[in-house]
């Protein structure tokens, strides 16, 4: 498949999740014959053109997820490098009319973390930490600011190392920013309960994360790269060519470099065991990313770990309704939403019939 028909396929799955409209979005996509290029036809000038006029029309909110878009699927260039920095001010902007939160800032040593923030009604409150992956921006998750006071709890979003305004390289240490962000918000609410919604990439930095901060409780995942992932040659050879270069980006090493890199990024068996938090993995049966051994043999080493799997690509795209419920129910729970969080259960095993695949080494229901 070509870079550009690539690029598109990824679009209108990451389109999905952000709710933007189909038909908008295949009436770009159709003008789009350049993927690097700018002007007529060129990939950032046709996603920041609709993203200006959702701007001026006062939809902030798509604004920013169009321009997250024009930015994809990294900010390789430096017209997809303005892209990025125009979703950020946009954002910031919403955030300011409409008071849904503000930025904030953490440091990894030298390296600057900025973050999206929404205060908690009460200081004792749990916090929910989120980070998506290696081609999406904080940004496109503004949204979710909103439950912090209708759940009670904060909620803070980053985006993943070496993504965005993230200056820390994806590597083993990036781990780290989570932990940052725990102590830059400690004084605004219960950092020692922590819950980490990270999808993708941002799920395996959370796990590593859990192995050396206590704080971090409960990790709700969807496609997390563990170890087969980062060390099956098949896994490697099969990798989308975005995939392979919004890694690079984030890792900041060249494409001869990778492969190390990803060796020293696997989880042990050892320490996939070891994990200590409950872990929601929502998995898809047909991941053109991450091989579905990845999750059959860690939910076997560890019995924290409770496997959705649905009939879908990387993402669970076209299964939205589940994954939102399944994270919602998580949410009700961390933030003490007993009633609720009770309800949504009922619901999940009950009109949804969702049951984990896999808890442990032994398979319970699910789609296999």
């Amino acid at each position: 498949m070509r870079a550009l028909d690539e690029a598109k396929e990824f679009v209108r799955l990451h389109a999905r999740h952000m709710g933007l409209s189909a038909a908008e979005i295949e009436r770009v996509l159709d003008r789009i014959h350049d993927l690097d290029g700018v002007g007529e036809g060129g990939w950032v000038t046709e996603w920041s053109r609709l993203a200006a006029e959702c701007h001026e029309s006062g939809n902030t909110p798509d604004a920013a997820n169009l321009y997250v878009l024009a930015r994809f699927p990294c900010a390789d260039t430096p017209a997809k490098a303005s892209a990025a920095r125009s979703a950020a001010s946009a954002t910031v902007g919403w955030m300011a009319e409409t008071g849904a939160g503000e930025k904030r800032f953490a440091r990894v040593g030298e390296a600057k973390v900025s973050f999206l923030f929404s205060r908690p009604p009460k200081t004792d409150a749990p916090l929910v930490v989120m980070m998506g992956g290696i081609v999406a921006l904080k940004e496109q998750w503004s949204g979710f600011l909103g439950l912090s006071r209708r759940l009670g709890c904060a909620i803070a979003i980053a985006d993943f190392p070496g993504v965005g305004e993230n200056e820390v390289p994806y590597s083993r240490a990036a781990a780290d920013v989570y932990t940052a962000i725990m102590d830059a918000v400690a004084d605004d609410c219960d950092a020692a309960n922590t819950l980490a919604v990270a999808p993708s990439f941002g799920g395996h930095l959370a796990m590593l994360c859990s192995a050396r901060d206590e704080r971090l409780r409960r990790l709700v995942t969807v496609g997390a790269p563990l170890r087969a992932f980062f060390t099956d040659p098949d896994a490697h050879a099969g990798m989308p060519r975005i995939t392979r270069a919004a890694l690079g980006r984030a890792a900041r090493v060249s494409h001869d470099e990778l492969a190390a890199r990803l060796d020293e990024l696997a989880l042990a068996p050892d320490e996939i065991a070891a994990l200590r938090i409950p872990v929601t993995y929502v998995a898809s049966t047909r991941d053109e990313i991450i091989p579905c051994h990845d999750w059959r043999d860690a939910s076997v080493l560890n019995t924290g770990l409770s496997v959705y799997a649905f009939d879908d690509v990387h993402g669970a795209p076209h299964h939205l309704r589940q994954t939102r419920l399944l994270t919602l129910t998580a949410l009700c729970q961390h933030a003490g939403r007993r009633g609720l969080s009770s309800l949504l259960g009922l619901l999940t095993r009950r009109l949804m019939r969702i049951r984990p695949l896999y808890n442990g080494p032994v398979a319970t229901g699910g789609t296999p």
